[in-house]
């Protein structure tokens, strides 16, 4: 199993760690805002490494264990998230409308370990840039509540795929006691044709190649996903969270041959990891 079969690092929805971007990133900055308001004005952060279980491939019926890093810094007004391969910055983190520019790295699909699959045409890596907008609202059922609603949209520069994909998605958290805290969220994604036609179609050579029939796969949804996390404050600064996610294939990437015939269209994936901050 190769990383670079995995466009995130885990709670990466989607492997498309941009979900776990959206739904992990509200989760861990509540942790950060409690601690903010009890230290003094500078610089502050949290750190979160862990591991995890995730399809090799979007569609894939095989998972493999997979590290994922995520690391947040705050300071002079704006915030710094860095989850995997990918980086935004926050230039509101403070306020109820919350937005700013992301760049990041997707990891393309090769070398994966289901062989009729890694005889289609390998996917080269691809830079991103693009931006996400957010509301979060807090203390809207309980005082140490918080909902949020968001959107992010990238496109690749650099033409591994010279498409586009984006998410949107709500998530809720709320503290159950002064150590534990959980959340749920939801959210679907959706891609241009050509995104959706790198990852789910197949083409003519990589049909003779590898068996499966020729697809043209087309623009618009492509899955919807739920996930479920905890975290556990062991002191002021350690923690403990825990992630799970299940996904659904819709539309033409659930028709994919890879999907359809090497695959699923259900998705799963789960990590655990720990926390400090600073």
């Amino acid at each position: 199993m190769n990383l670079r079969n995995h466009r995130e690092l885990i709670l990466i929805a989607g492997f498309k760690l941009a979900l776990i971007s959206c739904a992990a990133g509200p989760a861990l900055a509540t942790d950060l805002n409690d601690a903010d308001t009890e230290r003094s004005k500078g610089i502050h952060g949290m750190v979160l490494l862990g591991g995890g279980v995730a399809p090799d491939f979007e569609g894939s019926t095989e998972y493999a264990a997979v590290p994922f890093a995520f690391a947040t810094l705050r300071a002079y007004g704006v915030e710094l998230q860095i989850l995997g391969p990918e980086v935004a910055l926050n230039l509101r983190p403070d306020a109820v409308f919350q937005l700013g520019p992301v760049a990041g790295y997707n990891l393309g699909r090769d070398g994966v370990s289901n062989n009729v699959v890694d005889r289609l045409d390998a996917i080269d890596g691809a830079f991103e840039v693009g931006g996400f907008a957010k509301l979060q609202f807090k203390g809207l059922l309980a005082q140490s509540d918080m909902l949020e609603l968001s959107a992010k949209l990238m496109a690749d520069i650099s033409g591994g795929t010279d498409g586009a994909r984006g998410t949107v998605g709500a998530s809720y958290m709320v503290a159950v006691s002064e150590r534990v805290q959980i959340g749920v969220d939801v959210s679907t994604a959706f891609a241009t044709d050509s995104y959706m036609d790198t990852y789910f179609g197949v083409t003519s050579a990589g049909a003779a190649r590898s068996g499966l029939p020729a697809y043209t796969a087309s623009g618009g949804i492509k899955d919807v996903s739920i996930g479920m996390m905890a975290n556990y404050n062991v002191t002021e600064r350690w923690g403990v969270m825990g992630r799970m996610q299940y996904s659904r294939l819709l539309a033409d990437a659930a028709d994919s041959p890879i999907v359809t015939r090497e695959g699923s269209a259900d998705q799963f994936m789960a990590g655990v990891g720990i926390s400090y901050s600073f």
